[in-house]
């Protein structure tokens, strides 16, 4: 299915909406009642810490908005070298709008030469048809599982 979304660059004023779809995709997708997201995870989640983020000079926020104006992903980008966050809504995944993202970050030079990424396990497959590889084994931190991965060639 073709996505109707079009990319963007975040504003402050798409924080709330930018830490409501990665909160839930982080607890729909990465986490469960077994292995809860860590408190601290999702305070780093709050809208002020994400209005702080996208007004930073050192990050690029990108977003695929719908027709409707919903924010289906997010793409952000810290320093043309490491991926912070990219998250696609669950009702929006398998629908091209991670490619899309993608290929509109690239397009515009938001890569540099390396990319780095902490994986979460869920998107390890997602990364590697991305071209990255993993680095070491999967680690934790505080209760968040990932998987560092790289790639050369964005």
């Amino acid at each position: 299915m073709s996505p109707q979304a079009s990319i963007r660059d975040a504003l402050v004023t798409d924080a709330s909406g930018i830490s409501k779809l990665i909160a839930s995709t982080s607890e729909i997708c990465c986490f469960s009642e077994a292995t809860p997201c860590p408190d601290w995870y999702l305070i780093s989640l709050q809208p002020q810490a994400i209005e702080t983020l996208i007004a930073s000079k050192r990050m690029v926020f990108l977003l695929a908005a719908m027709s409707d104006q919903r924010i289906a992903g997010v793409l952000a980008i810290e320093d043309k070298s490491s991926i912070k966050y990219f998250f696609v809504h669950p009702e929006h995944q398998k629908m091209g709008i991670g490619k899309l993202l993608w290929q509109y970050a690239s397009r515009n030079g938001e890569f540099g030469a390396t990319l780095k990424v902490r994986s979460s396990l869920f998107a390890v497959p997602v990364y590697k048809r991305l071209g990255f590889e993993s680095i070491g084994p999967p680690s934790s931190f505080n209760g968040l599982h990932f998987q560092s991965m790289a790639t050369l060639h964005p």
